[in-house]
């Protein structure tokens, strides 16, 4: 059989840990006015995704309660539930 060699996966020791733009936006999150921007900013873009997806859920909700409907042939505003003594004649 054939022998596998040994894989190392080191990095390179080459690599700046931080890079510049994280260390511009360290240095002005040191600003509240910054900071709270930039949050402000990505508290917004959660909100708008979480609408979104909201959205989303309640379409496919009324998608699959038009299924069930059109399957069932259930009408919830159907006048002449109200009154059996016409379902009677209505089924003939």
């Amino acid at each position: 059989m054939t022998e596998k060699p040994e894989l190392t996966n080191t990095p390179p020791t080459n690599m700046p840990q931080v890079s510049e733009g994280e260390a511009a936006h360290t240095e002005m999150m040191g600003d509240p006015a910054y900071a709270i921007a930039t949050h402000t900013h990505q508290l917004n873009k959660f909100a708008d995704l979480i609408e979104e997806l909201c959205v989303r859920v309640i379409s496919i909700e009324k998608k699959i309660l038009d299924m069930e409907e059109a399957a069932t042939g259930y009408d919830p505003n159907d006048p002449i539930a109200n009154y059996p003594e016409l379902q009677q004649h209505q089924k003939k």
